[in-house]
């Protein structure tokens, strides 16, 4: 029912770009600013990014952490203070606030996208995280650190998700 993403409303858009500023209840603001773009991004550790990136790009990650640039239109991934740039391009998988992601992840861990969990909300009444999860993946781990891009939880994400589907639902 919802192949295209183009019909999902964006009211609900779970990073919270206000004025080109990434929203602080989503993940500290980095100081560092994207070197391409100009835009802050968020803190993310070197472990997080070292699963993050294509194998062939690995050698380049070194030990500090990185940023990760928060701006949909931009195609920086991953960058720190020495200059290292990691694109879109250079990681394993699709940046869900990033204009052009296919697919755009509400659950990294169990593969969930926004779509999935639309679907599981208009389609079957789901409303909560962890019954969609079940769902879709019975044995569902959660390792955030190394397949979410930000090294954090996916649940703002995934409740945004939610959120889209009840009011589609209505």
């Amino acid at each position: 029912m919802l192949d295209n993403e183009s019909e999902i409303p964006n009211r609900f858009n779970p990073i919270h770009v206000i004025e080109n500023m990434v929203d602080t209840t989503l993940s500290p603001v980095s100081n560092l600013l994207c070197p391409v773009c100009k835009k802050p991004g968020i803190p993310v550790k070197n472990v997080t990014v070292k699963h993050i990136v294509k194998k062939e790009q690995m050698e380049r990650v070194g030990k500090g952490d990185y940023h990760l640039c928060m701006d949909p239109e931009c195609d920086v991934a991953y960058y720190d203070e020495n200059g290292t740039i990691f694109d879109k391009d250079n990681i394993r998988v699709s940046l869900w606030f990033k204009k052009d992601a296919k697919p755009k992840y509400a659950c990294y861990c169990s593969r969930i996208t926004e779509n999935d969990v639309i679907k599981a909300v208009m389609e079957h009444g789901m409303q909560d995280m962890g019954t969609i999860r079940e769902f879709y993946d019975k044995g569902a781990k959660c390792q955030c650190k190394v397949k979410n891009p930000t090294g954090n939880c996916c649940s703002k994400v995934f409740n945004a998700a939610i959120c889209k589907g009840l009011e589609l639902k209505k």
